[in-house]
Formats: C-alpha cells, structure tokens, sequence
C-alpha cells in the first residue's frame, strides 16, 4: 500500500492544494511587487511575515509531541525518545530540525533584514491558516515515523534540500542588495550595468531587473530554491504528507512567478527586456516558461 494511501490527511491535504494550483493564476495573494488595494487593513510587513511564519515549526512541534508517545501504537517507538536504538538520532528528529531552522529563518532573519511592502490582515491571516494546517499534517506524520533510524537513503534528500537552501538564500540577499540601493546586487562591479532600472507607472518608485547567475535564467530564482528545498524534504523523509507541501509549493509559488514575470514586462519594455541573453523564465530554467 503506498504512502499516499495510508495517509488520508495528506491525500486530503495534496487535493486541496491541486484544487488551488487553476485558481492562483487568476488571483495572485496581494502582498510584495503584487500588492493592490480593496485587501482589507495594512500591517506592518516586517511584522506580518513574523506573525505568519511562527506558526509553521510550533504547530510541528505540537504535533510531533502530541502524537509521538511511547504507548501510541501508531508509533515505531517501543520506548519512547527521539533516537534511534544505536543512538543515532531519528529521522523525524532531523527533518523536525530543519523544518525549524528554515522558519527561523524565514520568520526571524528575513524580516530583520531587509525592508518589506506593508501586507494586509486577511493575507496574514491565510498564511496562519496554511501553516497551522501544513505543520500540523507534516509533523503527524513525521511522529509516526517514531524512532525510524536517520541513515543513508536520506542524504540525498537532504542534499537536495541544503542545494534548495543555498539558492534561495542566495537569491534572496541578491534581491536584498538591490532593494537596499546596491545596484551591484552585493556581486562583481561589473554587474551592476546589467541591472535595468525602470519607474513604476503607478507609483513612480524605481525598481530594479535583477541579473547575474540564476537570474538570467528565471525571474524566481528564490521560488525555484524553496521549491528544491521542500521536494528535498519530501524525498529525505519519504511522506505523503511532506510530498503534498511540496506540491503546495510549486502550486502558490509557480502562478506568483509567472505574476512577477509580467509585472517586470509591463515596467521594463516587454517581453525583449525580460527575456534578453540568454532567455528568462518565470522559475523553473529551461522548462516552465510564461
């Protein structure tokens, strides 16, 4: 019986994210290059990606605890604990360590550091409701892993997903660079003619095209990073669950890149400005193009 099978809240969980994939084209979340008006009342952005970020790890902390029990028999564990029988530690304690530091991350560090557009309530409010959902189904399954022995078949998930780490990490200083007035994008002196700078006709600020590495390739270098990050999760713990946010992912973050790929034709001279040497996709290189 497959993994998917044996987990009905992660069927349930991948079925509303693939309900949700159609209707993203149409109606990207109101936050960032894509804010707009009629969203309900502004926040403070620093302080609404905090608020809706946190709930992520606590809600897997939760789950994790209150369904790995010693006395659970769902659970691989005989006698409790997060090790595995030679000491080593667990699978399910690795993967909750990771998912832990890319939320401290994403909701301690991001925010600190760099300036963010004011979002609204309703958008934070979806985000806690995703998270709280996602952490929750994530981490459920993860208990039942139990004391599962951490061990070579999940390196090169865990590969994967440090490769998906490095890109996004990257990517997102290079955005932070030219958000905080560094043209250059924190590269070489060389690359600062190739960033093209445009006026929003809306608002009159001036933005910047980024370019250099992963940029000349796709507009969402960041979301392809994120998207290999959590597809290496999901290969390193091997759950239906954690499989289902991968798709989650591709289906919130692939309709907002092809968004930002029309956003930057719009305010940089169509699509030659967007696609210039060599070709632009809106995320995935080579394939997923807009």
């Amino acid at each position: 019986m497959s993994a998917v099978t044996q987990s009905p809240a992660a069927s349930a969980w991948a079925a509303a994210g693939l309900a949700a994939f159609p209707f993203l084209f149409f109606v990207s979340a109101p936050y960032g290059k894509l804010a707009r008006d009629g969203w309900g009342a502004p926040i403070d952005g620093r302080l609404g990606w905090f608020l809706q970020e946190l709930p992520s790890p606590l809600a897997l902390i939760r789950a994790l605890m209150v369904h790995h029990r010693a006395d659970d028999p769902s659970s691989s564990c005989g006698a409790g604990g997060w090790t595995a029988d030679d000491g080593a530690p667990s699978m399910a304690l690795v993967a909750a360590a990771l998912w832990c530091a890319h939320y401290a991350n994403r909701a301690v560090r991001y925010p600190l550091t760099r300036r963010m557009s004011p979002t609204t309530f309703p958008v934070v409010l979806s985000a806690v409701a995703f998270n709280v959902v996602n952490g929750t189904v994530c981490g459920s399954e993860l208990a039942r892993r139990g004391c599962e022995a951490f061990g070579a078949r999940n390196v090169p998930g865990l590969a994967l997903m440090l490769l998906g780490v490095v890109i996004n990490v990257t990517a997102d200083e290079h955005l932070r660079a030219l958000r905080a007035g560094k043209k250059d994008g924190g590269g070489e002196g060389g690359r600062r003619r190739r960033h093209k700078m445009g006026k929003d006709g809306k608002s009159g600020q001036q933005h910047a095209m980024p370019a250099g590495g992963l940029f000349d390739r796709c507009v969402c270098p960041h979301y392809l990073g994120e998207l290999i990050e959590w597809c290496g999760f999901a290969a390193m713990t091997g759950t239906a669950s954690a499989c289902a946010f991968a798709f989650w992912t591709f289906a919130n973050l692939f309709p907002r890149a092809t968004a930002y790929r029309e956003w930057y034709r719009e305010r940089f001279g169509g699509a030659t400005a967007v696609s210039r040497l060599p070709p632009r996709r809106a995320m995935i290189p080579f394939i997923a193009s807009s």
